[in-house]
């Protein structure tokens, strides 16, 4: 092999890697691809009463588990940022309240996975709360989400 060949050799090796390296950093990776968001409540005076959402799948699933069988529950919904037509921003409630308690059975061997339907590109949030008997405390929400 001439060193010309040699150097057309190394040449072409070079800008195959290059343009390989170019491909993955550009492309989305996983974080960027798919979004989540998680919410926790919790009882301030027990180390154990509380519940936490997640939302994956681009808001597609909405999946709930409660820790503790103390009667109390964990229930959620989506909330979607939403422009009035007054010119304001303000979250709407989407889809279904979910509800998991560890007192009752659940679908999805110790969590309640509910379906959700949140527009391609919308921004949204889990409220979470506890719920016993019609009674709702301990309310908190997961940070903003990009479906």
């Amino acid at each position: 092999m001439s060193i010309r060949s040699s150097k057309l050799l190394i040449r072409a090796c070079t800008a195959l890697v290059a343009a390989l390296l170019a491909g993955f950093a550009l492309a989305p990776s996983a974080a960027q691809a798919a979004s989540s968001g998680v919410a926790i409540w919790k009882d301030p005076n027990s180390i154990f009463n509380g519940g936490r959402a997640e939302s994956s799948s681009s808001g597609e699933n909405l999946a709930l588990l409660d820790f503790r069988a103390d009667g109390w529950g964990t229930r959620a919904q989506l909330q979607v940022r939403t422009l009035d037509p007054a010119g304001y921003w303000y979250w709407k409630n989407t889809g279904p309240v979910c509800f998991d308690d560890t007192n009752t059975s659940n679908s999805a061997g110790g969590m309640t996975v509910c379906d959700s339907n949140v527009a391609e590109g919308a921004t949204y949030r889990i409220h979470i709360w506890a719920s016993r008997s019609g009674t709702y405390k301990w309310h908190n929400y997961s940070g903003n989400i990009t479906a």
